[in-house]
């Protein structure tokens, strides 16, 4: 069963205010480590359904962090995909008392550089607000 989660207006503020600063990014997606989507940002010309992005999402970050417990023994910071139109960056954060996955997509245009500078803030800002 599906838990009704509290969407903050400090949530709602920090992603609009990244999403008009920087008109490359495409999505970006707040979910919960187990695929439930809190809030979705999605450019008019994506198509997308906000829980199979959650699902995807929480399952890249699942994988890329027994990948790192694994492989090199460390723990998971960040995931990169890149494509020939872009980047998805994924990473963990903290929404009030859950563990979420944060994503962004971003067209080629945006230099990687700034994106995974952008998820970063984006990730501090979630996590400082307070219930």
């Amino acid at each position: 069963m599906k838990t009704k989660i509290t969407i903050k207006p400090e949530l709602l503020d920090c992603i609009k205010k990244l999403a008009a600063s920087h008109s490359e990014i495409q999505l970006i997606s707040l979910c919960t480590v187990d695929g439930f989507s809190i809030k979705t940002f999605a450019a008019k010309t994506l198509d997308i359904e906000s829980d199979k992005v959650a699902a995807i999402a929480s399952s890249l970050c699942s994988l890329s962090n027994a990948s790192a417990k694994k492989i090199i023994k460390q723990e998971f910071q960040m995931t990169t995909v890149e494509t020939a139109g872009g980047h998805i960056l994924l990473i963990n954060t903290r929404y009030l008392h859950l563990s979420c996955v944060l994503m962004v997509a971003a067209q080629s245009d945006m230099v990687l550089a700034t994106a995974r500078f952008a998820i970063k803030r984006l990730s501090e800002e979630i996590l400082a607000i307070r219930p």
